[in-house]
């Protein structure tokens, strides 16, 4: 009979975690009601939020941060940081607060993390980590044998799994799915509502109340990622939906402005030819002969 086995050595990320100890201070569920306004906190030690219900806007140090289900949030020793609930939905969430030992090993600790500001993971928490927390918080309530070795291990595994994530962004040169940053959670939420709402006419306000930020927050948002504001993203948005209905379709002209969202066809017209030098029946007389011509 013939053995098969594979030796098994010591990879990065396991000798990283050997650098370090970890004293678990707290661990639990957070459950409110709305509103949450404002609630101003001061963190002395490291503190990891699993969001699994309802949506708030975390300020720290100048930083806007907007998560809801299924995001995970770390933040940083020394932290002042402000959280309040959006929309009306029940807030809840679990959260680990804990402390790297020796404390001389903080600083190491903060730089294998790259953990100099707060850290927000979107979509990362699934069935499986939440029937893990429940389970060793009840551990830890009931104080069953071997509950603080519980919570450890389970404070190991999710920094174990934070690390390669973090790697594998490194090493794709941009975020892994799972890393993606505030503003382009709100971008994305902004597209979703304007592809299911083309024919209605999108104001800005309306994506700032489906994206619970300011509008302010809203325009830096968009400035930093599409150089552009969020008035200039939607007409760009409708425009470029007009010119594929115009490419591939025989709608009307009337039927096309309606369905982008233009309250009128003069409006439609105007918009279009200041914008692409060309009225929306010359744009797709020109595109129709050039098809030809091909």
């Amino acid at each position: 009979m013939n053995s098969i086995y594979t030796p098994i050595g010591k990879d990065t990320f396991s000798k990283i975690e050997e650098e370090f100890d970890y004293e678990i201070l707290k661990i639990g569920k957070f459950t409110k009601q709305p509103p949450l306004i404002n609630h101003s906190i001061f963190m002395n030690h490291f503190k990891i939020i699993f969001f699994q219900h309802g949506y708030c806007r975390i300020i720290v140090e100048d930083q806007e941060h907007r998560v809801g289900p299924g995001d995970l949030m770390i933040i940083p020793i020394n932290a002042f940081y402000t959280v309040s609930s959006l929309g009306e939905d029940t807030i809840e969430f679990f959260f680990l607060h804990f402390t790297v030992q020796p404390v001389h090993k903080v600083a190491r600790f903060i730089e294998s993390l790259e953990l100099t500001q707060i850290l927000v993971l979107h979509d990362t928490i699934n069935e499986v980590l939440v029937h893990q927390l429940q389970h060793t918080i009840r551990q830890v309530s009931e104080q069953k044998p071997g509950y603080y070795l519980e919570a450890v291990l389970l404070l190991k595994s999710l920094l174990l799994r934070l690390r390669i994530l973090r790697h594998e962004g490194d090493h794709q040169q941009s975020a892994s799915p799972h890393v993606r940053s505030s503003e382009e959670t709100v971008f994305n939420q902004c597209v979703r509502y304007l592809q299911e709402h083309l024919s209605e006419n999108v104001t800005v306000e309306q994506l700032c109340e489906i994206a619970h930020v300011s509008q302010s927050y809203l325009y830096r948002c968009f400035k930093k990622l599409l150089q552009q504001s969020p008035s200039q993203f939607v007409l760009q948005f409708k425009l470029q939906k007009s010119q594929e209905l115009l490419k591939t379709t025989d709608d009307s002209i009337t039927a096309i402005a309606e369905a982008t969202g233009f309250s009128s066809i003069y409006l439609f017209c105007s918009t279009f030819k200041s914008a692409v030098g060309l009225t929306p029946t010359q744009f797709r007389k020109h595109f129709k002969n050039q098809s030809s011509a091909d």
